[in-house]
Parts: structure tokens; C-alpha cells; sequence
């Protein structure tokens, strides 16, 4: 334990200033105009600020300091905590689902029962959390991993599902019995965590640096990994049949056909896939994690049961494409062109999105009418 964090414990956090409600929100609306550059504006300096129970949900909070902060059972619903310091904030049992930690330090941070489901923390620093810290310098109180609720579900002592934790930091966390499902985890560094009894279902770990981690011997069974060696030697054929594609769009369809890449994995690709002309694309079952097709032409296009997660749509025309299926958290369609494509007898094909799965507001900065 570092110097710091025996100084926490010795102290204890009861000891951290106490507001009133109304008197933390005032503190938050300084910071928000601050943020924003506006006149009365003030960092929020909270440094081991007592706030359990707080409704912090929409705030922004970008690098406000909440080094230490009691910030238990706080409701923090796509509050924005970019940049800020968490170092060692008591965060259990928040509810952060949404919420963005984009490069905020939340070393030794204390996360037990936290949901953070679907929360952005891209190049966060975790290193050192845990799920509860002692009183004392004697070190962690840890649950060994998930446990069974009356219902018999299980029960995680920290919620990561769906979160986009690219290039988080997790050196030396102490996090067993968490849940990682679904969680992108690409460029994490993990080495030396103790992650054992965590789940990892369906979560990306591509990149990922695990030296000395700590887990259950299948647990990443079930996970994306880095491109295989045949997918890799596969990419100079997939390169072809865009070619052939685009040959058969300038053509007319005299010459070439649409490209079909059903099944295959596209990651090896990187950015070959952007500002390509691509119309009557037929790509359903593909690994495409992390993928850009940003500004290409995709009428018409099939990515049905496709893992698109964090895929870049950024500018791409849509138009009639369909995602069955697909999973597109945290994948972009900013100023993407999601309107009906008009057909030759009249008729208008709509963008399919049945049973896809993404966030409420995926579309939100698209074309849509």
C-alpha cells in the first residue's frame, strides 16, 4: 500500500468535508461553467468530499479533482468524468452506466458493486483498484468471485459490461469476481491484476498486455482475441474482391461482382475498408471490431449478426443497409447516411436494424430523414 492510501486509511473518510445538496450542486455549476468557459466558472476542487447518495446523473465533471471523495451509492447516469481524479473515491455501488472516465486517474479507487455497464473508460488509469479498501493498513477486503443472489444469479462485485476500456489501465487492480462481458478491452494493460472469478464473456482483449495477470483458467474462452494467423493471410485475398467490387461499380457490372466477405474477419484490413466504393457490400458474420469504414459507400450493404463494436462509420453512406443482428456498441455513425435508398421501381429499402444491439443514442448524430 502506498503512502497515500495508509494515510486514507488511518484517517478514515468520515473526515472529508460535508455540503449540503444544494451547496454541491453549486459547486457543479461553477465547474460547468468553467469547463465551458463561461463568466462565474470554478474548478471543482472536492478533494475527500462527502457525497454518498448524490445524484451526480448528466453533470460534467471533466477534470474536476474528487481525489478520496465518498461518493457511495452515488447516482452517476452519463455524468462526465473525463480527466478527472478519482484517485482512491470510494465508488461503491454507484450507478455510472453511460458515464464517460475518458484518461481519469481512479487509481486505488474502490469499485465494489459499482455498474458501470456500458461506461466509456478509454485510457483511464485503474491501477491499484479494489473492491474495498480496510480500515487499516492491513490492505484489501476482496469477495473471492461472483457469488449467488437469492435467485441464484450471480452476483459481480463490479459491473464493466459493455464498457469501452481501450487502453484502460489495470496494472495490479485487485478486481476479483467482476464482470467484464461484452467489455472492450483493446490495448488494456492488465498485467499483474487479479482478476480471478471474473467473467469475460464476448469481451474484446485485442493488444491487451497480461503479463502476471490472474484469472480463471478458461475465463477468456469465450473472448475476442488478436486476428489469427489465417485471418492475417487472408487480408491480400479480401483486398482483391474490393478491388473486383469497385471494378464492377465503375463498369456498370460489366466486369467484376460485389464484394462478399461473409465470415471472414476484417480487423487485419485496419483502414483499407474507408473511402472505398462498396455498394451491394455482403459482409454478415464478419469480425469487424474496431474497423473503419468511415466515408464509404455502403448502399445496400449486409452486415447481419456482424460484431461491429467500435467499428467507424464516421461519413459512410448507408443508405438500405442492413444490421440484423449486429452489435454496434460504441461503434461511430456520425454524419453517417442512414435515410431509406430509393430503388429503381419506386419503392424506398430502409435501414434494417432489427435486434441489433447499440446504445439508445448510436444514431444520434447521423442522417436519418
Amino acid at each position: 500500500m502506498t503512502r497515500f492510501a495508509a494515510s486514507l486509511a488511518q484517517t478514515g473518510r468520515s473526515k472529508g468535508p460535508r455540503y449540503s445538496d444544494a451547496q454541491i450542486d453549486h459547486f457543479i455549476e461553477a465547474h460547468e461553467r468553467f469547463v465551458h468557459r463561461l463568466p462565474k466558472g470554478r474548478r471543482a476542487i472536492l478533494r475527500y468530499i462527502q457525497a454518498p447518495g448524490h445524484d451526480l446523473s448528466g453533470r460534467v465533471l471533466t477534470g474536476a479533482d474528487l481525489t478520496g471523495a465518498n461518493l457511495q451509492r452515488a447516482r452517476m447516469v452519463l455524468t462526465c468524468l473525463d480527466l478527472a481524479s478519482l484517485h482512491f473515491a470510494d465508488l461503491r455501488g454507484v450507478e455510472a452506466r453511460g458515464a464517460t472516465f475518458a484518461a481519469a486517474d481512479m487509481r486505488g479507487a474502490s469499485l465494489r458493486h459499482a455498474d458501470l455497464s456500458g461506461a466509456v473508460l478509454n485510457d483511464a488509469d485503474l491501477s491499484e483498484a479494489a473492491l474495498a479498501r480496510g480500515e487499516t493498513t492491513s490492505g484489501f477486503r476482496l469477495i473471492p468471485r461472483p457469488a449467488e443472489d437469492a435467485a441464484g444469479e450471480l452476483s459481480f462485485s463490479v459491473d464493466f459490461t459493455g464498457c469501452s476500456m481501450k487502453r484502460a489501465g489495470l496494472a495490479n487492480a485487485r478486481l476479483t469476481g467482476a464482470n467484464f462481458t461484452g467489455a472492450l478491452l483493446t490495448g488494456a494493460v492488465l498485467t499483474g491484476a487479479d482478476l480471478s472469478g471474473s467473467r469475460f464473456d464476448d469481451a474484446v482483449l485485442t493488444g491487451a498486455s497480461m503479463t502476471g495477470l490472474k484469472i480463471d483458467p478458461d475465463a477468456l474462452a469465450k473472448c475476442v482475441m488478436d486476428p489469427s494467423e489465417r485471418a492475417i493471410r487472408r487480408a491480400g485475398g479480401l483486398l482483391q474482391r474490393l478491388t473486383d467490387a469497385e471494378c464492377w461499380i465503375d463498369t456498370n457490372g460489366a466486369q467484376g461482382c460485389p464484394a462478399v466477405l461473409d465470415g471472414e474477419d476484417l480487423r487485419p484490413l485496419g483502414a483499407r475498408l474507408s473511402q472505398r466504393r462498396l455498394t451491394a457490400l455482403s459482409a454478415e458474420r464478419v469480425c469487424a471490431v474496431g474497423v473503419s469504414f468511415a466515408g464509404s459507400q455502403l448502399q445496400g450493404a449486409r452486415f447481419d449478426r456482424s460484431d461491429l463494436r467500435d467499428a467507424d462509420f464516421t461519413g459512410a453512406d448507408l443508405r438500405g443497409a442492413s444490421f440484423r443482428g449486429a452489435k454496434l456498441r460504441h461503434a461511430s455513425f456520425k454524419d453517417a447516411d442512414l435515410r431509406p435508398l430509393p430503388l429503381t421501381n419506386g419503392a424506398a429499402q430502409e435501414v434494417d436494424l432489427g435486434g441489433a444491439d447499440h446504445a439508445d443514442d448510436a444514431f444520434a448524430s447521423s442522417r436519418r430523414n
